[in-house]
């Protein structure tokens, strides 16, 4: 008789994720630092230099209770409490083009963008009312596989199997972990993503876990991706555009040419069948895993985008209205307290940072157009 995973699993050592006190600590202190940060205001100082502009805002998922999704998503109380912000500070949330004309043309007006990558359900059950109620455009990065529900979408697997299971094996990491608590399932996710960031060809080693434990990406997808239906639905609504994100979702650095052109190139063609109309703009999948150099952004051009965005914090600036296809973006979501992350980023803070001081000018690399 052939052991089950699960009884390989309770016959063999495993660890208990457990909060690190150090890490609980530096969360805290950081929660706690951009709270203050934001509600003194003191980050407007660094705005003078790396304020920009306007800025680009990225969010994914949304939730009433990040902690229920395993530490994930932007609380939607938060998400509203950004708009009401960028609202207060004069800020107008307006489309890419409109964006892209104003750093043309110089104008001196300050917006912001929204972007949502993935096309997850809940941007239009959740995120969408206050989209209305607040009278603010967004455009959504949809890849080809999520809607077909062929993606290795491996993020999501991971999140339904320490969600969904107490012991869990992982063979490829060698690891095994015991999680009967939330606290010991976000440790044991979080561990598992880092696995895979850390080498990103390691996504491809995770279906033999999904498949011993039960796991079904395309079910998983299904659950939280629109469906094709729902993203021509999206696209039709006045204040959504649907935009492109590759056709499987992997980190575009690790291909060779041929298959880089094919997997942005298909999913342009893709949604473009599909909502009967062009799809001008890109956004790269992972962020930096994505880009290895030039050769990305020269891809994403020739394959007839007018604009590509990373996840390299930082505000935008005339100049990048020539260097559209490494237009950096902020991320939004810290799931303690979205709205004054986002905050202290469109400030600047986090560009200053990764600068050490020094240039506020993100994401300009790529030769100008």
């Amino acid at each position: 008789m052939t052991a089950t995973t699960e009884d390989t699993v309770q016959a063999r050592p495993a660890t208990r994720p457990r909060p690190n006190l150090a890490d609980l600590t530096r969360r805290r202190a950081k929660t706690l630092g951009l709270r203050l940060l934001a509600n003194s205001g003191l980050t407007r100082l660094l705005a003078r230099r790396y304020g920009g502009s306007g800025v680009i805002l990225m969010f994914h998922d949304f939730t009433h209770d990040p902690r229920a999704q395993l530490d994930q998503g932007c609380r939607i109380d938060d998400f509203e409490r950004i708009l009401a912000g960028l609202r207060q500070r004069g800020r107008e949330v307006v489309t890419l083009d409109e964006a892209i004309r104003r750093l043309a043309e110089n104008d001196p007006r300050p917006f912001a963008v929204l972007t949502f990558d993935d096309g997850y359900r809940s941007n239009i059950d959740l995120a969408l009312p206050l989209l209305e109620k607040y009278a603010a455009p967004a455009t959504i990065y949809v890849p080809t596989e999520m809607t077909t529900r062929t993606l290795n979408a491996w993020w999501l697997g991971l999140t339904e199997l320490f969600r969904a299971r107490e012991r869990i094996e992982i063979e490829a990491m060698d690891a095994r972990f015991l999680c009967p608590d939330l606290d010991s399932k976000i440790g044991g996710l979080r561990r598992a993503i880092g696995w895979v960031w850390d080498d990103f060809r390691r996504a491809e080693m995770l279906a033999p876990t999904f498949r011993s434990h039960g796991i079904s990406l395309a079910d998983a997808i299904d659950r939280h991706i629109l469906d094709e239906a729902g993203v021509v639905a999206a696209d039709r609504h006045p204040l959504i555009e649907i935009a492109a994100h590759t056709t499987t979702h992997r980190a575009l650095a690790l291909l060779n040419e041929a298959d880089l052109r094919a997997d942005i190139s298909d999913n342009k063609a893709y949604l473009e069948t599909l909502l009967g109309r062009e799809v001008p703009h890109f956004a790269y999948p992972y962020g930096p895993p994505s880009l290895s150099g030039e050769r990305e952004p020269r891809i994403v051009r020739e394959a007839g985008f007018r604009t590509a965005v990373t996840t390299m914090p930082g505000s935008l600036f005339p100049e990048h209205a020539h260097h559209l296809f490494t237009l950096p973006r902020q991320n939004a979501e810290y799931t303690e307290d979205s709205a004054a992350y986002t905050a202290c980023g469109i400030d600047g803070l986090f560009r200053a940072i990764a600068a050490r001081g020094g240039s506020p000018l993100a994401g300009i690399a790529e030769p100008a157009a």
